[in-house]
C-alpha cells in the first residue's frame, strides 16, 4: 500500500520526459527498485531469521504485537503530507519546511500517546512486558519523522539509487548491532534496538547526503493546500494498514505472545516475496500506465500486460513457497518454529492474490479516480473484520485460512470498477490468466510429493524441478508473459533494446 501511494504521485514528472528518457528511467527504476526490494529488505529478512534462531517465539511475538502501531505511525507521518509534497508542482523551501515541522510534530505526538497509553496497550494484550517494549521502540517514530522530507526529495528527483544505498547501509549496521545483542542474550531488546538504530542511521545518512536543511518557517495556508490532496491518500493508506494488520491485533488479544511470534514469523517470507515482487513491477509499470491515461488503447495494453506479468511471476513463486515451507523452516529457523509452517502456506496463498487485486485498484489512481480507490478500501475493511470474528473461535489456523478467503473476495471487489469502466472485469481477467494458472498447478503437482531427508537438497530439488516444469508448461500453453520475457532477453543480448 505504501509503495502504491508513493508511486501514484509521480506521473507529473514522467509526462515531461521524452520517450527515450522515459525508457531509460523505466529500466533504471526497475533495476534500482529490484535492488532495494531484494537486497535491502532481503537483508532485513535474513537478519530476522538469524535473530529468530537465537530468541524464543514468545520474545519475537512481543515485537509482533506492537508492530501495528509502528506501521500506523508510518502511515500518519509518511502518508498524507509527504505524498502531497511529491505531487505538488511548484514546491518551495516553505513547503519543505512546513512538511518537516508537521511530520516532526506528528512524530512527537504519536510518541507521547504511545508512551502514556503503553500500560493500557499491555493490559489489552495481557502482557506487562509490552510496556517497556512500546516505550523504547516508539523512539524510532520520532527519529524517523526527521527524515521524511529528505526521502520525499529523493522521490521527487527519481533518485532511487541514493535511496537504496542509504537503506542498505542502515540495514547492515542496525542488523549487525541486533545480531550482537541477540547473541549476548538481550532477547526481544535486540529487535527493539534494531528498529531504533535503523531509523537513526537512515535519518543521519539522509542529512549527510541531502543538501536540503529545514528553515524555521511555517505556513498554515500551505498546510491546508497540502492537506486537500494528502487527506485522501492518508485515509486510503490508513484503511489498508488497519485491514492488513487487524489479524495481528486480534491474534495478540486472543492468543499468547508465542503464537503471535509464530504468526509474525510466518508472514515474513510471504510478504517478502509477494509484496516486493509486486512493487518491483509496479514501481515502474504504474507510472507508465498513469502517463498513458489519455490514450485508452495504450492504457489498457499496459494494464493487461501488468496483470499478465504479475500473475506469471507471483503465482508460481507463492505456490512454490507453499511446497518448500516445511523444509525451509527446519533448515533456517530450526524445529522450534515448525508451528509457523501452516501460517506460511496459507498466507502465501493469500499474498498470491493481493498483488493482482492491487493492480486493479491502481488503475483507478492512474485515471485520477482516487475517490473510487478510497471507496474500495472502505468496502474491504468490514469484510476483513467479519472474516476475523467468524474464524477466531476456531483457532489460529482457521484465522489464517479466513485471510485467504477474504483475499479472494478482495480480488473480485478490486476488479469491479475496471469491469464497469473498461469492460475488463474479474472473470475476463481470470480467463486471460488461465494458462498461467494451469502451468502453476502442474508445477505444484510435479514437486509437492517429493521428499528428501536433506533439507537443503529438498529445497533445491523442488525449486529447480518446479522451475523447469513451469517453464515447459508455459511454453507449451503459449503463455504471453513468457514470450515477453524471452523477447526482452533476446533484444538485450543482441543490443536491440534501448
Amino acid at each position: 500500500m505504501a509503495m502504491a501511494t508513493a508511486i501514484m504521485v509521480m506521473p507529473t514528472q514522467i509526462k515531461n520526459m521524452t520517450i527515450k528518457s522515459l525508457k531509460e528511467r523505466t529500466i533504471s527504476g526497475l533495476i534500482w527498485n529490484a535492488i532495494e526490494r531484494f537486497m535491502v529488505q532481503g537483508g532485513q529478512f535474513v537478519i530476522r531469521i538469524m535473530i529468530a534462531r537465537m530468541i524464543t517465539p514468545a520474545e519475537y511475538g512481543l515485537v509482533g504485537m506492537v508492530a501495528v502501531f509502528l506501521v500506523l505511525s508510518d502511515v500518519i507521518i509518511n502518508g498524507g503530507f509527504s505524498q502531497a509534497l511529491i505531487q505538488k508542482k511548484n514546491r518551495t523551501d516553505l513547503d519543505y519546511s512546513t512538511v518537516f515541522f508537521i511530520n516532526f510534530s506528528l512524530g512527537l505526538i504519536i510518541y507521547c500517546l504511545l508512551y502514556y497509553f503503553a500500560p493500557e496497550i499491555a493490559h489489552f494484550y495481557k502482557d506487562d512486558r509490552l510496556i517497556d517494549v512500546i516505550r523504547l521502540i516508539s523512539l524510532s517514530i520520532v527519529i524517523k519523522s526527521l527524515s521524511v522530507v529528505q526521502i520525499a526529495k529523493l522521490s521527487i528527483e527519481l533518485n532511487f539509487r541514493l535511496k537504496t544505498l542509504v537503506n542498505f547501509w542502515a540495514v547492515l549496521v542496525s542488523g549487525i548491532l541486533a545480531l550482537c545483542l541477540a547473541y549476548r542474550g538481550y532477547g526481544v531488546l535486540a529487535l527493539v534496538y534494531q528498529a531504533i538504530s535503523y531509523s537513526a542511521f537512515v535519518t543521519l545518512l539522509m542529512f549527510i547526503v541531502s543538501k536540503w536543511r529545514p528553515k524555521f518557517e511555517f505556513s498554515f495556508s500551505r498546510t491546508k493546500e497540502l492537506f486537500n490532496f494528502g487527506s485522501k491518500v492518508f485515509l486510503a493508506g490508513l484503511m489498508g494498514v488497519l485491514s492488513d494488520n487487524s489479524y495481528s491485533i486480534l491474534i495478540g488479544r486472543i492468543f499468547t505472545s508465542k503464537e503471535v511470534g509464530f504468526y509474525s514469523q510466518g508472514r515474513n517470507l510471504p510478504d517478502l516475496l509477494s509484496v516486493n515482487l509486486f512493487n518491483v513491477l509496479q514501481g515502474v509499470l504504474f507510472p507508465v500506465m498513469a502517463a498513458a491515461q489519455d490514450d485508452r488503447e495504450r492504457l489498457m495494453s499496459i494494464y493487461k500486460k501488468s496483470l499478465d506479468m504479475t500473475a506469471f511471476i507471483v503465482l508460481p513463486c507463492m505456490v512454490g513457497l507453499v511446497v518448500i515451507a516445511e523444509p525451509f523452516v527446519k533448515v533456517f529457523l530450526t524445529d522450534k518454529w515448525l508451528p509457523s509452517v501452516y501460517i506460511i502456506q496459507w498466507l502465501a496463498l493469500s499474498r498470491m492474490i493481493i498483488p493482482l487485486g492491487a493492480i486493479n485498484a491502481n488503475l483507478l489512481n492512474a485515471i485520477g479516480r482516487s475517490d473510487l480507490y478510497l471507496k474500495i478500501d472502505l468496502i474491504k475493511f468490514p469484510l476483513t473484520i467479519a472474516g476475523l470474528f467468524i474464524s477466531a473461535p476456531f483457532g489460529l489456523e482457521y484465522m489464517v485460512m479466513s485471510n485467504f478467503a477474504v483475499s479472494v473476495c478482495y480480488f473480485f471487489i478490486n476488479a469491479y470498477y475496471p469491469g464497469k469502466l473498461f469492460g475488463y472485469g474479474a472473470f475476463k481477467q481470470l480467463k486471460d490468466m488461465f494458462t498461467v494458472i494451469i502451468s502453476t498447478i502442474l508445477m505444484y503437482l510435479s514437486v509437492n510429493y517429493i521428499q528428501v531427508d536433506n533439507g537443503m537438497l529438498d529445497i533445491f530439488i523442488k525449486i529447480f524441478l518446479g522451475g523447469v516444469v513451469y517453464t515447459i508448461s508455459c511454453t507449451l500453453l503459449k503463455v504471453n508473459a513468457l514470450r515477453e520475457v524471452f523477447n526482452f532477453a533476446r533484444n538485450k543480448i543482441t543490443g536491440g533494446a534501448s
